[in-house]
């Protein structure tokens, strides 16, 4: 599950209906990670996972401020993705049946192990994916009309990365993991948020790194030094 996320970041002021249907570019493949992510400065940006979408009426989230700052409409072509920079589009593919979109990152998420990518409801309609939930998917970054496009290294430099080490509820729990944390990353930040069952929740995090690569070395400590847990740390953004 998702939690909804009020924070107040990049407005994005741009109004997006375009639905992508043309066949895909050739273009130069990044190097990938073994998790299938690519995302070297002056690169376009691609990854394969699973794909889930939001905006029912029973999930709360419609009208929700997102990351960006703008209401969710799950009307709207927009997704959620942990870590692109806030504004830019990407092409989904659904790998199951082949038909693409063209969506705007506008929040972040989703946060569940596996998952790579919370469409919005108009967005999991166009791929077909309604009635089952999830699906597997491939995305790359592209422009507004659909082009493959590099992403940005001064762009991707203005939002850090952190690593979200758990999102918790009880105080005392968040008091004695973020003092067991300072003590070996140093300043541990919290986010409260609220879920859509109404319960106070904060969002523990470490770090703030401009480099990617800086970031993923923080969340295998950061796993290994709580792997008794059931602690699942990962590599989202300040914003």
């Amino acid at each position: 599950m998702r939690w909804s996320t009020p924070r107040v970041a990049i407005m994005v002021v741009l109004s997006f209906t375009l639905h992508c249907t043309r066949p895909p570019m050739s273009v130069s493949s990044p190097a990938k990670d073994n998790q299938g992510r690519s995302w070297a400065g002056g690169q376009v940006y691609q990854e394969e996972g699973l794909a889930s979408w939001y905006g029912s009426e029973e999930d709360g989230f419609s009208g929700k401020p997102t990351a960006s700052g703008e209401s969710f409409n799950p009307e709207q072509y927009t997704c959620a993705h942990r870590t692109l920079p806030l504004g830019s589009f990407v092409e989904v593919e659904n790998l199951e049946n082949q038909r693409r979109t063209v969506l705007r990152v506008n929040d972040r998420g989703p946060f569940v192990k596996g998952r790579i990518l919370d469409l919005s409801k108009r967005g999991a309609q166009d791929l077909g994916f309604i009635g089952q939930g999830t699906t597997r998917i491939r995305i790359r970054t592209v422009d507004a009309m659909g082009q493959p496009m590099p992403m940005d290294p001064a762009l991707d430099r203005l939002n850090p990365y952190t690593v979200q080490v758990a999102a918790l509820t009880n105080p005392k729990n968040i008091d004695s993991l973020t003092r067991e944390l300072e003590s070996t990353f140093g300043t541990v930040t919290l986010q409260g948020v609220t879920s859509n069952a109404g319960q106070a929740v904060k969002r523990v995090r470490v770090g703030s790194y401009t480099n990617r690569q800086d970031a993923e070395k923080a969340a295998e400590q950061l796993a290994k030094l709580l792997k008794d847990r059931g602690v699942e740390p990962f590599i989202t953004r300040q914003r």
